[in-house]
């Protein structure tokens, strides 16, 4: 079963998931064997799930969740819900995640300040793809870091999923 079942738009939930799965090929494939004294590869599979995972958030934040109501609980993090949907109002294709961010904060959405520095610290290890900028050798993505943005992703999915 999808992780964003919950979401209507079938072209933007075989997206997600798409994204997902290639997370998790990633992640199997960095912890495999054959790469455990290959810490070039790891940091750059790492890199890319980062990027996938903030490409997740940015997606799930256009829109706000109303009426949830949990239909069945599967386990402690796995529940079946449904709910309305709403895409919010701003031209969100045309927003960074940073300012989306702040949207979803100034209209409550996302009601924690907390939150939204987290996401934008997701956002800053995102935007790292950008190589032209970068002032060192970018080999900094650690297994934490991504323990970090996936924690981030389910704050942000439990955030939106309150209102």
């Amino acid at each position: 079963m999808s992780p964003f079942s919950f979401i209507d738009n079938k072209v933007l939930s075989q997206n997600l998931d798409l994204a997902f799965e290639h997370i998790n090929e990633l992640i199997v494939i960095s912890e495999s064997a054959e790469y455990k004294n290959k810490t070039t590869q790891i940091n750059s599979f790492r890199k890319t799930i980062i990027v996938h995972i903030a490409t997740i958030i940015e997606a799930i934040l256009q829109w706000k969740y109303l009426n949830i109501k949990v239909l069945h609980r599967i386990n402690e993090s796995k529940e079946i819900i449904a709910g309305d949907r709403k895409k919010i109002k701003k031209t969100v294709e045309k927003l960074g995640l940073l300012h989306l961010t702040r949207l979803c904060l100034k209209h409550k959405i996302i009601s924690s300040e907390k939150l939204c520095n987290d996401i934008d610290i997701v956002r800053e290890f995102r935007n790292r793809l950008h190589i032209g900028g970068l002032e060192e050798v970018d080999r900094k993505y650690t297994k934490q870091n991504l323990e970090f943005c996936f924690r981030v992703t389910k704050q942000v999915l439990k955030a939106i999923s309150k209102k």
